[in-house]
Order: C-alpha cells, then sequence, then structure tokens
C-alpha cells in the first residue's frame, strides 16, 4: 500500500485581504452592489464576491481576471504590490 503524500496548501491571508478591500473600493467607486458584480461574473449568488472581499477564499487568476473586466481595470489594479503595509 502506497503512503498518501499530502501536498503543501499555501493561502496569504494578508495577500487576499488586501485584494478584497481593493475590489471592494473599485466595486463601490463603480457603484455596484455586491450582487451586481456577482450577476455581471455570471455569478448565480452575491456571496462569492462577499467571500473575496473578506479575503476568506483563495480564487482563481481567471476569477480574478473577470472581475476585473467587469470592473473596467486591469488585473494588476486588482492586485496591491505593497500590501504588507496595509
Amino acid at each position: 500500500m502506497k503512503k498518501r503524500v499530502r501536498k503543501a496548501y499555501y493561502r496569504d491571508d494578508e495577500f487576499l485581504l488586501a485584494i478584497g478591500a481593493n475590489i471592494r473600493k473599485l466595486r463601490l467607486a463603480k457603484g455596484l452592489t455586491q450582487m451586481e458584480l456577482a450577476f455581471a461574473c455570471n455569478d448565480k449568488d452575491y456571496s462569492q464576491i462577499n467571500r473575496i472581499e473578506l479575503g476568506k477564499v483563495n480564487f482563481s487568476v481567471s476569477y480574478l481576471s473577470l472581475i476585473a473586466q467587469v470592473l473596467e481595470v486591469n488585473p494588476q489594479d486588482l492586485l496591491i504590490s505593497d500590501y504588507k503595509n496595509h
């Protein structure tokens, strides 16, 4: 019987919180609710946007790109390079 090797799990909660805060700031600047942003991203439930903004979900780069497209910004604009200082 083979021994199961556990993969390392990486998650930077501080970085996710910073990205979420930036998404929230840009969403509010556009005058969108979480539900409206979720709908525009083809999501069925706004709770995914809520979890992203709260830094509770480690979401994909594809989803980041979709959110950026809806918010009419570059995906890079959602990433905060100096998040350690926030």
